[in-house]
């Protein structure tokens, strides 16, 4: 369990985030939705531990995060940033390989090893293994990117819960790989995982998020069920935008038109 108690944060005078107070349980996808400014990010780096100068408390299996070395947090918790540029040249296969950094001792075993191969093979990206990474399209960069964090947090820890944290990975996807890199992230999610991500997307989160939380300015205006909250009055308030949720045969969620 992750649970966030009144988090409060701020950058000189500006108030970035006020009142924030989540649980989010292991084995359920979690997405954040909410308008640029509204805190998302701000939001996951509080919570994975990026960002230390705020008000509140963070616990991580009723442990305070602040009290977690930092090298033994890395071993169980891994985050995708939205920028994930290389500013020097390094193979796909050498940057999903910093992936299981954490948990080397002096070197990769062959459990590491085995653990990449894995990751490799589900991705399906083998075949970018020796290109330099800046030569890939974005989209291949997302899902190399996705297999080193992945890579990370692949095996069931002893002792705690595994979180991932995912900021907007869906950028520079399209639209097949967007549904196959969800399709993957549910296939992962096990009771001891924690998966947290950032989505612009709310047609996405009706079809595969089992909890959704909605910022708007800093504070946090709905969270539950995606299915039972998600409505247009709610997606006014948030994105003053006005949108149409109608149901769709034989399928188990609506679909939001604008």
């Amino acid at each position: 369990m992750l649970k966030l108690q009144d988090i409060n944060y701020t950058i000189g005078a500006k108030q970035i985030l006020s009142g924030i107070q989540i649980n989010f349980e292991p084995g359920k996808l979690h997405m954040i939705l909410g308008p640029n400014g509204s805190g998302k990010t701000s939001l996951l780096k509080i919570a994975s531990g990026q960002i230390q100068n705020y008000n509140g408390s963070v616990f991580y299996d009723n442990h305070l995060i602040s009290q977690i070395p930092t090298a033994t947090l890395a071993t169980y918790r891994s985050y995708l940033s939205q920028q994930n540029n290389i500013p020097f040249p390094l193979t796909v296969a050498q940057l999903i390989q910093m992936g299981r950094y954490p948990h080397y001792s002096y070197e990769p075993t062959k459990n590491d090893f085995k653990v990449i191969n894995e990751v490799v093979n589900k991705l399906e990206i083998s075949h970018l293994l020796n290109r330099d990474f800046n030569t890939l399209s974005g989209g291949e960069q997302q899902r190399v990117q996705f297999a080193r964090v992945l890579a990370q947090v692949w095996e069931k820890g002893t002792n705690n819960n595994r979180y991932l944290f995912l900021d907007e990975p869906l950028n520079n996807l399209d639209i097949q790989y967007q549904k196959y890199l969800l399709q993957t992230i549910r296939e992962f999610i096990k009771e001891d995982l924690v998966v947290i991500m950032i989505v612009h997307d709310i047609n996405w989160a009706l079809a595969y998020a089992d909890k959704v939380y909605f910022l708007n300015k800093g504070t946090l205006v709905a969270q539950g069920n995606p299915t039972e909250i998600i409505n247009e009055k709610l997606i006014m308030e948030v994105f003053n935008i006005t949108s149409k949720i109608i149901s769709v045969p034989g399928q188990n969620y609506p679909l939001v038109c604008f």
